[in-house]
């Protein structure tokens, strides 16, 4: 966006970085092809986030999400990875706005799985 104001400390930042769910990363106004390393990214986003709403949770929901975790540990691929994302963004979503980044997170994943 016009107007953003960005403050990088230390090596190796990117600047803006901006995904428009489509498969496509820019970066400081450069264009990056989503692979790999772009997987790996949007995968420890969706766990941060995960992490972030495990205390919106109650104890049955909560074992839900772990669960989830620790399958998606086992680097499932194609179907299996998809059936494990629609779960977690199941969950997610019944919680409105604050599931919302959750939500966020496993629809990167699947546009990039």
């Amino acid at each position: 966006m016009s107007g953003d104001q960005i403050r990088q400390y230390g090596s190796g930042n990117l600047g803006k970085v901006v995904h428009s769910g489509s498969g496509d990363i820019v970066t400081g106004g450069k264009y990056t092809a989503a692979g790999p390393d772009a997987h790996a990214a949007a995968l420890d986003t969706l766990l941060t986030e995960l992490q972030a709403l495990r205390h919106h949770l109650d104890a049955g929901r909560r074992a839900e999400v772990d669960a989830a975790v620790r399958e998606i540990g086992t680097h499932p691929s194609g179907e299996g990875l998809r059936r494990i994302l629609e779960r977690i963004a199941g969950i997610a979503a019944v919680l409105g706005t604050v599931g919302t980044p959750v939500v966020t997170a496993v629809m990167a994943l699947m546009g990039g799985s």
